[in-house]
């Protein structure tokens, strides 16, 4: 096959194929409806259009170890693990869309899913650092990057289209790493595959940005989980605070609203409008501008990570949420006290 078409194969085979699979959960039919609070469509809208993105960045892992796109020791140095726990947040997910359960059951059962990937170690090693710690801060890293990608599921291309700029920030990082070092460890591997997840969510954006499709938890959990699993092995061929860059687009309104939240005795627990894209949309603004200005974030955030040296990483992540939190509260007090004087 010429290089041609490998290319061809390489970039659109996981657009191509996660648009199809998004057609057919048409098929499935689960609807997500709306509730006159957070859901705000006008009439129900298939869901869990994630099980498309990560049945292509499974099909695609495959294919790529096959073709020998992916090093000969993919299935053992951790890239797999990375891919399980995708697959069974996805599949906890996807529960949820079909049948629904608590908030609290969802937290207890991601956080398990967390524990159980910082137990089973896919290389992860921070130097200097005792392993129990490094296993809580694995854990609990998982945990956030996974219900912050759901939280911030609720506005067309949003959560999913900010996912794949993080992506490929972190592929950026990640081919830092020279494949041809006697043990690369997943890095490489791990690269590859954040781009083709990236490709997968484009296809999906075809149906989501005009609001035909939704991503559901099935997505929400597993690119958070995946992207979760791919921060940390940034964290070791970088560091810390460079994962937490790529996340910052997400985890400063997600942090900030659940302060808010709590500051003003509300459950942090139960579906609310309160995130700053919500402010935006209830204000009168499109999904898409929004969606644009969090892809705009995430650029940003995404090429400080893979150009800011990791010995500056930790001043970059301070600046960069500082001026995020400047904006969100910026946007509080001024669109936020606008929209509760209207009673919207």
């Amino acid at each position: 096959m010429s290089w041609e078409a490998m290319t061809f194969l390489r970039l659109m085979g996981p657009v191509l194929l996660s648009a199809a699979l998004c057609g057919m959960m048409f098929l499935i039919r689960i609807d997500d409806a709306p509730d006159g609070g957070r859901k705000v469509q006008a009439a129900p809208v298939p869901s869990s259009g994630g099980v498309a993105i990560l049945v292509t960045l499974a099909v695609s892992a495959w294919l790529a170890g096959e073709a020998g796109l992916l090093s000969e020791y993919w299935l053992h140095n951790g890239t797999q693990t990375v891919l399980a726990i995708t697959i069974a947040a996805g599949a906890i997910g996807f529960v949820d869309d079909k049948w629904g359960m608590s908030a609290w059951l969802k937290l207890v059962l991601t956080a398990t899913l967390a524990i159980s990937f910082a137990v089973l170690d896919p290389g992860l090693r921070l130097a200097s650092l005792p392993l129990p710690l490094v296993m809580a801060g694995v854990a609990f890293w998982l945990l956030v990057t996974m219900n912050g990608v759901n939280f911030m599921d609720g506005s067309n291309g949003l959560a999913m289209g900010s996912s794949a700029i993080m992506l490929l920030g972190a592929a950026g990082v990640l081919w830092r790493v020279d494949p041809s070092l006697p043990a690369p460890g997943p890095a490489p591997d791990l690269a590859f595959l954040c781009v083709t997840a990236a490709l997968a969510i484009l296809g999906f954006l075809a149906w989501n940005l005009p609001g035909r499709l939704y991503a559901g938890d099935s997505g929400a959990f597993g690119i958070g989980a995946f992207f979760g699993g791919v921060g940390i092995i940034v964290g070791v061929v970088s560091t810390i605070w460079t994962a937490a860059i790529l996340f910052l687009p997400l985890l400063v309104d997600v942090v900030l609203t659940v302060l808010w939240r709590a500051k003003k005795g509300e459950s942090v627990m139960t579906a609310h409008r309160d995130h700053a894209y919500q402010l935006f949309l209830r204000s009168g603004w499109k999904h898409i501008p929004v969606a644009v200005l969090w892809w705009v974030f995430s650029w940003a955030c995404a090429l400080a990570a893979m150009n800011v040296p990791d010995g500056l990483a930790v001043f970059a992540f301070f600046g960069l949420t500082i001026l995020g939190s400047g904006l969100w509260v910026l946007q509080r007090l001024t669109l936020g006290r606008r929209l509760a004087a209207e009673g919207l």
